[in-house]
């Protein structure tokens, strides 16, 4: 068995190190005793807190942090960051299992950094539902999962566009009107879906412009009303005016990318408590590497006007309260895996302080989530932590290097020595990639 392998919620004592709890609440020397999964302690520092044979972890010198969370990627797409191949021709040619190899890929990166859980925008059959129970049941490792197993998406809308025209199209691959888009929320739900995502406007993908809304606000609303009767979340990708206006209309729960938003419905989301989902690194990353990583020149451009609009929507929603929470679009090369601190990165040098950022990907992505249990050290949350060496809300940059990540704890298991083991035996030091390039 390799070293570190966790099959079930184990104790564990993290001591010394600046300990952060959630917002605001910092211990300079403290302690977090994790006892069969669970939280059952975070505070300063104290004798007789942990019973005798705990195991323990030394973390001074570092911050100590709650499992952190992305609430927007891709899990099953490309990891292989020596082959590049195009997005499209990935999605198009690429079996389903092999698809969910390089999802496998990707979580053991994603978990490397840090990132215990992932809310995965699906693809449809390539078995994100299966790995995500397969991870609770503790028969692999790997961070949680929340699946949304496909997208919901109009006839000649972003989903469907998102694939290429020689993809055969499958029967409820597209769904148009009242009544089909309800059926389809209803057989996501029977699939075994843990949030819905729909597609409420164009995107980037040949054939479509991300100012097309997609969808009438009755279509969404149907959408929504049907999840919120099986009690789930509805994502909105929507990056136009018009696309952002209808789902915020039909009471969608959060905005993905949200690029074309204003001021006026900056304002309408913090009054409605609509989450925002920002993913800026994306586009960062395609601005500044994107024909390394299978763009075209031109296809670089066309990403130019919605990378400089997600930054003024970005700045209108933090001045009109809306709740931020982190999410990467990490896409096989193009946004890669394991580098998700750099949306943290962003939010900072965008205006936020390390600790706002921080409580991005923490409280208020758990918030996001419907998962109290999550993104906080508090007693009885889950028992994910990682250990990131230095002092993190002096400088959030240091989340980004993987030399730094000391320990990731998942449910009280210690699994940094799993996941070098992994990584060695896969070959895939290529996941050392430089997450923080300089910026041109």
């Amino acid at each position: 068995m390799l070293p570190g392998l966790a099959m079930t919620a184990g104790d564990i004592a993290i001591e010394g190190g600046l300990v952060w709890s959630g917002p605001g609440q910092h211990h300079s020397d403290g302690l977090v005793h994790i006892r069969a999964g669970t939280v059952a302690y975070a505070g300063p520092r104290a004798e007789g807190r942990v019973p005798p044979g705990t195991p323990r972890l030394d973390a001074a010198g570092c911050t100590v942090l709650p499992g952190l969370i992305d609430a927007h990627v891709h899990l099953t797409t490309n990891s292989d960051h020596q082959h590049v191949i195009a997005s499209d021709v990935f999605r198009g040619q690429v079996s389903k299992p092999a698809k969910l190899l390089h999802g496998l890929r990707n979580a053991h990166r994603a978990l490397a950094a840090g990132f215990t859980t992932l809310r995965v925008m699906g693809h449809r059959g390539a078995g994100e539902p299966e790995l995500r129970d397969f991870t609770d049941e503790g028969l692999a490792v790997g961070p949680r999962l929340v699946v949304a197993p496909w997208w919901i998406t109009m006839t000649n809308g972003h989903g469907d566009l998102f694939y290429p025209p020689y993809t055969p199209r499958e029967q409820w691959d597209t769904a148009d009107g009242i009544e089909e888009c309800r059926k389809l929320v209803r057989l996501q739900a029977r699939a075994g879906a843990d949030f819905i995502k729909v597609m409420a406007s164009g995107g980037m993908s040949k054939g479509e412009r991300p100012s097309w809304p997609n969808y009438s606000i009755a279509e969404l609303t149907a959408i929504v009303e049907t999840a919120h009767e099986l009690d789930l979340r509805v994502a909105a990708h929507a990056l136009s005016a018009e696309g952002i206006r209808r789902s915020l209309a039909a009471g969608v729960d959060s905005i993905e990318h949200g690029s074309y938003l204003d001021e006026e419905m900056a304002i309408e989301m913090a009054e409605r408590g609509t989450f925002l989902v920002p993913t800026m690194s994306f586009n960062d990353w395609c601005q500044r590497e994107g024909t390394l990583r299978g763009l075209t020149a031109q296809g670089v451009a066309d990403l130019s006007e919605a990378h400089d609009r997600t930054l003024k929507s970005f700045a209108l929603a933090r001045e009109a309260g809306v709740k931020v929470a982190m999410g990467t679009d990490s896409s096989g090369t193009l946004c890669p895996f394991g580098a998700h601190a750099r949306e943290l990165e962003l939010y900072v040098r965008h205006g936020m302080s390390a600790e706002e950022a921080i409580t991005t990907a923490t409280t208020n992505a758990a918030s996001l989530l419907d998962r109290p249990d999550l993104g906080s050290l508090r007693t009885g949350a889950v028992g994910d932590v990682v250990v990131v060496e230095g002092n993190v809300l002096n400088d959030i940059g240091r989340l980004a290097q993987p030399s730094n990540i000391r320990h990731v704890v998942r449910a009280g298991r210690e699994l940094s020595g799993y996941l070098r083991a992994v990584s060695e035996a896969l070959d895939f030091q290529e996941a050392e990639h430089p997450t923080r390039a300089e910026d041109s």
